[in-house]
């Protein structure tokens, strides 16, 4: 049998964090939409995760 588990025991686990290589910083990722017009006058959206730390906050937030 399986052990239960409690919201209690769910929660208290540490979350897993990425380091960046450069920078030794903690990466986190953050959702960059990025707008298209297409050729008939339409808005499209593209979605991507992106890890976002010292070394390239400015590319992605500037």
């Amino acid at each position: 049998m399986a052990k239960k588990q409690s919201f209690a025991d769910k929660s208290s686990k540490k979350a897993h964090s990425m380091i960046c290589p450069v920078c030794e910083e903690a990466i986190q990722y953050v959702k960059y939409v990025k707008s298209i017009k297409t050729e008939a006058g339409a808005w499209k959206f593209r979605t991507t995760n992106v890890g976002v730390c010292k070394c390239n906050q400015a590319e992605v937030y500037g």
